[in-house]
């Protein structure tokens, strides 16, 4: 097995299950851009690193990407290897470099559009990316722009607190926690109140936006992209499933880290084979009045 396939199998991530959807070649490619987000991502986050040792790692991975060093045998060749063998825009792979480097000294954004400006480099870009992998034409950019800010707002919104705990990090706009009302020390003693739920719900509401616009995106691709594109389509039927799931909850993040079982993940990927028209959401089972006895409500 290939270093990319076990990274990618250890991962156990959402978009790992995704890649089930893609014959073996472009699943193998997937799997080689995957574990260069992966690591690129953890030399950031792990711990036991100095400062420095994380920018040097990140410059070998940019000069890697370049081709500008020789890469060490295993992921370094494979990741050289998918550059080359798909001549690939590397514009993308460099911006999310840069945009986890930024994430070694934090810095919370100002605004809406600083939020969006760090998104756009680690999750908008990767989109990009993964398009051209999974075989679309450049006309999939857009959608893979406002799929990437939909699914790195629900990633902001479910990890708020994670992200405070463990690395001391704030990636909501300092000016709208201003607005409601919410302060550092909310969010590091877990203080589950009103404000915190306004806000939550008031960023929530731009993560809606973008899915939305996602969605209309893709419906007017070409019937080729959109086939490409299914794994994406699952992504984002999964991560609309996990804001719903917090919107229903009323957002608290502070008690419980949200997720999809690989039950559902499987038909959220059946879901994107057979084509999508709205984000489906499941009822609660006390409104499935089908499973109630119509005479006395009792439950069979």
């Amino acid at each position: 097995m290939s270093e990319a396939n076990t990274i990618t199998k250890n991962a156990k991530s959402n978009l790992a299950f995704t890649l089930l959807d893609l014959p073996p070649e472009k699943r193998m490619h997937m799997a080689q851009f995957y574990a260069f987000c992966r690591i690129v991502d953890d030399i950031v986050d792990e711990p036991g690193m100095t400062e420095q040792e994380r920018h040097t790692a990140l410059n070998r991975w940019a000069d890697i990407v370049k081709g500008t060093i020789e890469p060490q045998p295993g992921i370094e060749t494979e990741v050289s290897q998918l550059v080359t063998t798909l001549q690939l825009n590397i514009a993308p792979m460099l911006e999310l470099i840069e945009g986890c480097r930024g994430d070694i000294v934090p810095r919370q954004p100002e605004t809406r559009e600083g939020m969006l400006a760090y998104a756009y480099k680690v999750a908008s870009c990767v989109g990009i990316t993964s398009a051209t992998v999974m075989g679309a034409s450049p006309k999939a950019h857009d959608y893979a722009v406002a799929l990437g800010y939909a699914l790195q707002l629900v990633n902001i919104l479910r990890d708020v607190a994670e992200d405070c705990r463990k690395y001391g990090r704030f990636y909501l706009p300092k000016q709208d926690m201003e607005l409601f009302g919410v302060t550092h020390e909310d969010i590091r003693n877990q203080n589950y109140n009103y404000r915190v739920r306004q806000l939550l719900a008031y960023e929530a509401a731009l993560a809606e936006k973008f899915f939305g616009e996602a969605e209309e995106l893709y419906q007017q691709l070409p019937v080729e992209d959109r086939n490409a594109l299914i794994p994406a389509q699952a992504m984002s039927l999964i991560y609309h499933n996990i804001l719903t799931k917090m919107a229903d909850d009323e957002y608290r993040v502070f008690e419980r880290r949200y997720s999809v079982n690989n039950f559902r993940k499987l038909w959220f990927l059946l879901r994107a084979r057979l084509g999508t028209v709205e984000f489906p959401s499941f009822p609660s089972i006390s409104d499935w009045n089908f499973f109630k006895n119509k005479d006395n409500g009792a439950e069979k």
